[in-house]
């Protein structure tokens, strides 16, 4: 009778030491993946640059034609070229804040899963993408009535 019960309290404990194992390694591991993810996305020092970047430029009345606006440095404020360089800015893009559909295969890969990890919550109109030399992303929320 008591090898039974030792055996049966042997099982059970097993059977709850395993599915605890299984739910920390599920949650660790999802911890990890986010903590690589954002090493590349959003980054604080990015994010003032993206900031810096838009009140250099005065995006305040520029026009988005699509989903999906690409910014270069012609016409706009002289020693832009300068700037960019200075901050290792390969590419720029103005969206709709809550971008969900767009042609994806226009853009790289890395592109397309910063703006899946973007969060669309926010008193915005628009967002300023930055994609810097070493595949960083970073992003800040437009707000204003001229943008069509």
């Amino acid at each position: 009778m008591k090898r039974g019960f030792a055996l049966l309290e042997t099982i059970v404990v097993i059977t709850f030491l395993s599915v605890s194992l299984l739910l920390l390694y599920g949650t660790f591991s999802n911890m990890i993946s986010n903590s690589k993810r954002n090493l590349l996305y959003d980054d604080a020092s990015n994010i003032y640059k993206v900031y810096y970047i838009k009140e250099y430029l005065g995006l305040d009345n520029f026009k988005v034609n699509g989903d999906i606006e690409e910014i270069d440095c012609d016409g706009l404020v002289s020693g832009c070229n300068k700037l960019l360089d200075s901050f290792e800015v390969e590419n720029m893009y103005i969206t709709y804040y809550d971008l969900k559909n767009y042609d994806s295969d226009l853009y790289s890969s890395s592109f397309n899963n910063y703006v899946d990890s973007l969060s669309n919550k926010g008193d915005y109109n628009y967002r300023l993408i930055v994609e810097f030399s070493d595949s960083s992303y970073a992003s800040i929320g437009l707000v204003g009535g001229n943008y069509e």
